[in-house]
Order: C-alpha cells, then structure tokens, then sequence
C-alpha cells in the first residue's frame, strides 16, 4: 500500500488506494482492519502536513464506509484530538471534521466515552471546544430521556457542569447549552445538583437566563461600535448649527452647561474603552507588553474592584492565559498579581474558579523556584479568600491530573479543607476526595515509597477519618484487600 515507504508521494497514493478500496472493495480491508487502521493512524502525524491531512481524510472515509469501527475509536480520537492544537490550520479543520464523522459513524456510548476521557480533560482549550461541541452533538442526537437511563448519565452530569464553568468563553457555552438540555430531566436536575456546588449551579443557570434574554433581544454591539457611533452622534449636531445658534449657546451657561454635559464620553463607554485596552495588552505579542496588561489588572483591581468584579469572566478569558504564559516572567508576574487580587476580589472570582485552578496547579511544578513561590502563594490565597466547596472540588479533579511535587501540594491543601467543607457539605467529601485517598492507598508500594508521599497520605486520611469517623472504614470496605491494609497500616490501627 506504500504507507511503509518514506517517499510522500507513495504514502499519499497510499493513502489513495486505501479509500478507493474502502468503498468498492472493502473485504480486501476488513480482514486486517486494526493493522489498516493503525498504518493510516500513524501516518496523521507525519510532519509532511499534506501526508497528515491525507491520512485524516482517509480514516474519516474509513468510518463512513467500515462497519464495527467501534474498536478503533480510542486511539484515533487520541491522535485527532492531538492534531486539533498542534498543527496548520487547515490540518486542524480537518481533524475536527473526521472526528465529527467518527461521532456519526460510531455507537454514541463509545464516541461519548472517547470524547469525555480524552477530550473535555485536556490542558488545551481548542481541544476541550472541539470535544464539548461534539459532546452537545451527542446529547442532542441521544436525547436526555434515553441518556439518563445508562451507565455514563452521572459522568455527563459532572461533566457538563465543568464544562458550563470553563476559563474559556466557547466551552462555557457548549457546557451551558448541555447543561440547559440535562436540566429538562428530573434525574440529570438531581445529578446536576449533586455535582456542583449551589453557587455554581445558580451561576450557570444566570448566566444560560442572561445569554436567553440577550438573543430576544439581539447581538448587542462590538466594545468598538458604540463609541465610534456615540461621538459621531454628538459631534454632527453641533457641526450643522449655524454660527448664530453656536455663538448664542455659547453665551447661555446653561446651554453651555448642557452642551458639554453632551461631548462628555459616558462612563460606560469609558469603562468599555478600558476594558479593551486591557483586553489587547494581555493578548499582545510582546511580553513586556503581556506584563503591561497584568500590571494594569493589578492596578484595575485597586482603583475599580466593582468594574472587574462586573467583567470577570470576559477579564479571566484572557487573565488565566497569562498565568500559564509561556515566558516566565510573565507567568510569574502574574501569579504574584493573582495572589494580591484575590484577597481583594474574593468572592467575585468563584466564577472562574475551575481555570485559576488549573493555571495555578500548572505552575507549581516549575522548575524556576520564583515561578513555584508565586504558584505556592497563589495557591494559599485562593483558600484563604475563595469559596471552600468549590475549591475542594477542583483541587480534587485537578489532583488526577497532577504528578511530582505539585500533586502533593495538592494533595496537602485538600486535606486542609475536608474539616470545613465537611461541616457544610458531607456529600462533596465523600464524592470528591475519597477517591483522591483510594488512589494513594491503591500504590500497592506505598508503605516502602518517599517519606513525604505516605507523610501527605497519611494527613489525608487521618483528616477523612476525623470527619467520618466508622464511615471511612465502611467507604473502604468495598475496596480490594491491599487498600483497606494500607489505610489500616498508615492509620496504625
């Protein structure tokens, strides 16, 4: 078939051959349809962009023409995802084309699997859009009643929700518009409820009545319009008076009064105006521009907290991109930043708690100790000043993600909350950090591992067990033997 060869041209007829036969002769195919799959998965990633983009067309033809194309889903929706960020744009277009083929031409349980395991998880929000966009296509072609009666209702129900609270403005929409779809089921309205925090649920659904409200009423104008069309209004009055009513005006002081109450910009044109140039500064090429707009957010957040409090969504879209910017001292600038402005926005920032998080937690494996120091300051801020239940919640699902000295820091944080959130929210406790100890406890190594692995597993659990008392040992229960002898050894029981 040419696709062992290195020559591009071989491997594109290749390619070729290989759709030509999955429509007239696709037998010739099906008896070793893994080891077809697998040639042509491979070559997605070629570094020859039109080789890739032939490859990914060619596995979209694949699924539309194969049967039982189940088994290959996993690994090429890995591979698709992958080139969903890192590749040309037209390669990019392509692979969110075939994995929309691949949602249509597989079993939804399998594609929605696919998708929540590998899709909405992802540190890359272009990856995390394609996926939650395909995850509404799914919901939407399932239906809420059937979906509701399998096994993944509980796992949509999380995710949705996640997504509905994302840092980035186009999954929050997808997850909201999920969200909208599960809450006309009275079971997906129970999961949703168990899920997520009551101020976050409340949130989401303020924010799916103000998007409702605002597409009755229309697209509002860009931040730019208004002011181009205001001043335009209020200087071509006065440019078609006569010089005797301007003179006549101008002798009034009360006409004079009104007149500059007139050219006077609104204040809200003003705050929009600002708004932008904060917007472009964080967005900007240049990093020492990037730090000008972190340096004017820190300065925002003590002249005008009620204008960012307002605005801290839209703000937080481009913010949390700063806390993981690539240069480092942008990065570090602005987890100092974020670690002073919490103290002074506090509860205004629960909304974007899920992506301060996440950029947080990214950091606190840096290898440049200013980065970390800013990271680990950040990160005690955040619990001093934000929502408890929320953050237990994260730090919880972010812990999975995490590996090497950032997931114990974590790990150590979680344990400080479980006393306070379990007074007020037993249920996130149970369903959030228990599993974070099952994990510690089911390293069959971990009596013999690093002295601060069991020190963090140990506080945990003594924490858990200081709450929950018997009940910890009844959670465990249903755990294999070596779980519930780790957690009686580090108990000392």
């Amino acid at each position: 078939m040419g696709l062992c060869l290195r020559d591009r041209e071989l491997k594109e007829k290749g390619l070729f051959n290989i759709k030509h036969l999955a429509w007239s002769h696709s037998e010739v195919l099906l008896c070793r349809l893994r080891d077809v799959c697998l040639a042509v998965t491979s070559e997605v990633t070629n570094l020859r962009s039109k080789v890739s983009y032939s490859a990914i067309i060619t596995l979209g033809e694949l699924f539309v023409t194969l049967k039982d194309m189940d088994s290959e889903v996993d690994e090429v929706a890995r591979v698709l995802l992958k080139m969903v960020w890192n590749s040309p744009e037209f390669v990019q277009k392509a692979a969110s084309q075939t994995l929309r083929i691949i949602v249509e031409n597989v079993t939804p349980a399998r594609a929605m699997t696919a998708l929540m395991d590998m899709g909405v998880k992802s540190h890359h929000a272009q990856v995390r859009k394609c996926a939650a966009e395909l995850l509404l296509a799914l919901v939407e072609r399932i239906g809420v009643t059937k979906l509701a009666d399998t096994p993944r209702s509980e796992r949509m129900a999380h995710v949705a929700g996640k997504l509905a609270q994302d840092c980035h403005q186009d999954i929050r929409h997808y997850g909201q518009e999920m969200v909208k779809l599960l809450l006309n089921h009275q079971k997906f309205k129970t999961l949703l409820e168990q899920s997520l925090s009551t101020r976050d649920l409340e949130d989401i659904l303020t924010r799916i009545k103000k998007k409702v409200m605002e597409n009755q009423k229309g697209e509002r104008p860009s931040v730019k319009e208004p002011v181009k069309k205001r001043n335009d209004g209020l200087k071509k009055p006065q440019a078609t008076l006569s010089s005797t009513k301007r003179v006549k005006s101008t002798s009034d002081g009360r006409l004079l009064h009104r007149a500059k109450a007139q050219v006077m910009v609104p204040p809200a044109v003003e705050e929009m105006e600002l708004l932008q140039r904060l917007y472009n500064l964080l967005e900007a090429k240049g990093f020492q521009t990037r730090m000008e707009g972190v340096a004017l957010l820190q300065d925002l957040c003590k002249s005008s907290p009620q204008l960012i409090s307002t605005n801290i969504v839209q703000i937080f879209d481009y913010f949390v991109l700063r806390i993981c910017d690539s240069h480092k001292k942008v990065k570090q600038k602005a987890l100092d930043v974020l670690a002073e402005i919490t103290g002074i926005l506090k509860d205004s920032l629960n909304p974007v708690i899920i992506g301060l998080v996440e950029g947080i937690t990214k950091s606190l494996n840096s290898k440049d100790p200013r980065v970390r120091a800013a990271a680990v300051k950040a990160l005690e801020e955040s619990i001093a000043h934000l929502d408890k239940v929320s953050l237990l919640k994260e730090f919880s699902y972010q812990w999975n993600q995490l590996s090497g000295q950032a997931l114990l820091d974590v790990a150590e944080r979680i344990t400080v909350l479980v006393e306070w959130v379990y007074a007020r929210s037993p249920e996130v406790v149970q369903h959030d950090t228990l599993p974070v100890l099952w994990s510690f406890l089911e390293n069959k190594a971990l009596p013999v591992r690093s002295a601060n692995v069991r020190t963090v597993a140990t506080k945990l659990a003594s924490a858990l067990y200081e709450v929950m008392g018997t009940k910890l040992m009844k959670c465990a229960a249903s755990k294999p033997p070596h779980v519930r002898e780790n957690l009686s050894k580090i108990l000392g029981w």
